[in-house]
């Protein structure tokens, strides 16, 4: 196998056509898993695809595609994603089709044939007519099953169809045997059935359930394929001669310049350099509010533009933009498995070959020590084989994963594996970086304090002076002095003073040590105001002309709107929160106090930040992590859980477990529920689905015969064989 750490792996989600029921899946897992040069391989049969990491090297998409085939499947392998996705969706489309071809051809025939059978007329030839019309069923409406099952019987690998397969021939040859022979199999007082209707029920009901579960099972892909819709397949090009042509997305490039207009979806990642609008990003923030876009704004692929026209330069295209990013983070996803599936996969694995073999051991029970004869051995023995269903068990929980994670991305939240979704329920303590996540990251200018008289042309001076300030809060004074109507203004000599400010005109704008140099006095009661904005970590900028001062800022980075109520909803869900940052304490200690945290961790180097998390992790607790900096990686990398809001670096980004799409907080606390519901859905599929077996099983062997009679027929163990897997798949569309 080779080695994840020295050598660079190729990885890929490939749709694989042909999977009937969880062993099914188990063969192709197995398949890929032992072809040479494959570190990874994980299928998920609620998606019909799976998800493999290799070895370049060693091998290749085509040659495990080459192997699946020789299992018996089919993996499409194609470069482009959305092609892929295209011929998987034709292929899933015309085996729906098929299906319910034959589910009519099958309850056409079964019905009279029902008919036939429990009526009281008997006419000449019955059974041979009633023998003729159940073959037509096997063979017109069940050959798949015949197909697969006897195909992966005889590769050792019984599946779900090998059960159907049996059970129907079965039933079959043994009516075939009392149709010729009718005395041959007469024991006593028991006469020798017929079970052509049996067989022709068990490939009606099992074809339903199929048809009910593929429908059900396209619905919780339904979340991908909206996200897929999202992306336009064609743009408005601007030419070199100014004019526009319609042109396939996948011919853009960086630098072209595209028209958006009222209506359309922007096309590509990009930065507006004409025009203006009102953009609708809920697809991308979660936020249903337009945002208002003009010159020099960025806006994303997939967004709406709702009024107005736009001119967009392309930053990024294709594959790199942030929708497509977002639609292969949501793939990998749902193809990921979580770590409570275990279970079901190792039990699926082996479910077969055990229920053939209570089978036999039934058959043989009651025909040699039952004293009933042939007749109820074999219809316990056929009822063994079709009621028990592996599909329920195989289904249980990735059904659950990809709705769950669907709807995660419908709200902004995108999970980049399932085992993040089941921890993130589990976690007792969330800790939070300050600058970017639990605030907004840039410095604003929130209070203002008139010091003195100030000439009309002040204001313009002091925005000029600070407009050719190099200082990080110049940019939140520039924006505080536009918003009052400042405009740039002719200034001689203006001088940056390093650490301080800058100067021009008798002009001066900057720190308190500035003011001071310059001999301004400031008011005791004034002072005593900008003391208190010291105190809650603020930064202060004075401004003022010769020696006397004009205007105090007070410049903070200020709570998200959305913090005091996602710190209250996280200690509602009983999860702490605790603020962790490299900032000073008397600032990091003020901002939780806003939030409502109790728990500050302050003054923390960036190689700290992990240290802290593992003394977290140290007492027993289950600790997530969000941020949105380099600095914050490697604390991302040592959590439990880690989120990344979707407004930070690339870095925190790539390491997190969870990203938040547009920095949005209050997606935090709904992740977290939306973990728990989908936890709590897995697990009661689990429970259905293994309480189902353990009570048909039984049932289906005649366990209830002796002491009351009751005998479960095959017709009604398909019934509800069929009905398992449909009520597991419905369950996990209640998350939708």
């Amino acid at each position: 196998m080779a080695n994840k750490k020295t050598i660079k792996l190729a990885s890929g989600t490939f749709p694989v056509e042909g999977m009937m029921c969880a062993v099914c899946a188990g063969t192709v897992e197995k398949t890929v898993r032992e072809t040479p040069g494959v570190v990874k391989g994980d299928v998920n049969f609620a998606a019909s695809s799976v998800s493999i990491e290799w070895d370049p090297k060693q091998t290749s998409a085509e040659t495990i595609s080459q192997a699946v085939k020789a299992a018996g499947y089919d993996m499409i392998v194609v470069e482009d994603a959305e092609e892929a996705a295209r011929q998987h969706e034709e292929a899933e489309a015309r085996r729906y089709r098929n299906m319910k071809r034959d589910v009519i051809v099958a309850w056409i025939l079964t019905l009279p044939l029902c008919v036939i059978c429990m009526g009281p007329w008997h006419f000449p030839g019955m059974a041979w007519v009633m023998m003729a019309m159940a073959l037509a069923v096997m063979v017109l409406a069940g050959h798949r099953f015949y197909i697969s099952g006897f195909r992966n019987l005889l590769k050792g690998h019984p599946n779900m169809d090998s059960l159907v397969a049996v059970s129907t021939i079965v039933s079959f040859l043994f009516s075939l045997v009392n149709t010729i022979w009718p005395h041959l199999l007469v024991n006593g007082s028991h006469e020798a059935g017929l079970y052509y209707e049996g067989a022709a029920m068990i490939i009606a009901f099992v074809s339903t359930g199929k048809l009910m579960e593929m429908r059900a099972r396209r619905s919780t892909g339904n979340a991908l394929r909206a996200l897929m819709g999202l992306q336009p397949r064609e743009a408005l090009l601007r030419q070199a001669d100014g004019n526009l042509k319609t042109v396939e997305i996948t011919s853009l490039k960086k630098g072209d310049v595209v028209a958006v207009r009222p209506g359309d979806r922007v096309p590509v990642d990009g930065k507006v350099v004409e025009g203006h609008a009102s953009v609708d990003e809920s697809m991308l923030t979660g936020e249903p509010i337009a945002v208002f876009k003009e010159e020099g704004a960025e806006v994303r692929a997939g967004t709406i533009c709702q009024n107005g026209s736009i001119m967009v330069e392309a930053s990024q295209v294709g594959a790199s933009t942030e929708l497509s990013r977002i639609i292969e983070s949501v793939r990998k996803a749902q193809g990921s498995k979580a770590p409570v599936q275990r279970l079901a996969d190792k039990i699926s694995g082996v479910f077969v070959p055990v229920v053939m073999g209570i089978s036999l051991l039934t058959f043989l029970g009651w025909w040699l020590f039952g004293g009933q004869g042939l007749p109820i051995a074999v219809t316990t023995a056929v009822s063994v084989l079709v009621i028990a269903c592996p599909c329920a068990l195989g289904l249980a929980t990735p059904t659950a994963i990809m709705v769950g994670i669907g709807r995660g991305a419908r709200h902004g939240i995108l999970v980049k594996d399932a085992e993040a979704l089941e921890r993130l329920s589990h976690i007792d303590i969330l800790a939070l970086d300050k600058t970017g996540t639990l605030t907004r990251g840039l410095p604003e200018s929130t209070e203002q304090i008139r010091l003195g008289e100030a000439a009309a042309e002040a204001a313009d001076i002091l925005y000029t002076l600070e407009r050719k300030s190099s200082h990080p809060l110049a940019i939140a004074i520039c924006r505080t002095l536009e918003k009052e109507g400042a405009k740039e203004t002719a200034v001689a000599e203006i001088e940056n003073l390093p650490g301080l400010g800058v100067k021009g005109d008798g002009y001066w704008i900057g720190s308190e040590r500035l003011a001071a140099s310059q001999g301004a006095a400031i008011s005791e009661k004034d002072a005593a105001e900008i003391s208190r904005w010291l105190g809650e970590g603020a930064g202060v900028v004075i401004a003022g002309k010769d020696d006397k001062a004009l205007l105090a800022f007070k410049v903070a980075d200020t709570l998200r709107d959305d913090a005091r109520e996602t710190i209250a909803e996280l200690k509602r869900l009983k999860v702490t929160p605790v603020l962790l940052t490299g900032d000073r304490r008397q600032t990091a200690e003020y901002i939780a106090r806003e939030a409502g945290i109790e728990k500050v961790v302050a003054e923390v180097l960036p190689r700290d930040k992990q240290k802290e998390i593992q003394a977290l992790k140290d007492g027993g607790k289950q600790v997530a992590m969000a941020g949105d900096g380099i600095n914050d990686a490697a604390a991302l990398a040592e959590a439990d859980v880690s989120i990344a809001m979707g407004s930070g670096s690339d870095i925190a980004i790539e390491t997190a477990m969870l990203t938040v799409v547009g920095g949005r907080l209050a997606s935090i606390p709904e992740a977290i529920k939306l973990s728990g519901r989908t936890l709590r859905i897995i697990k009661e599929n689990l429970f259905w689905a293994f309480i189902y077996n353990l009570i048909g099983i039984p049932l289906a062997a005649g366990v209830l015969f002796p002491a009351f009679g009751l005998l479960l027929t095959p017709m009604f163990a398909s019934a509800a064989m069929a009905l398992s897997s449909v009520c597991v798949v419905l369950n996990s569309l209640r998350l939708k």
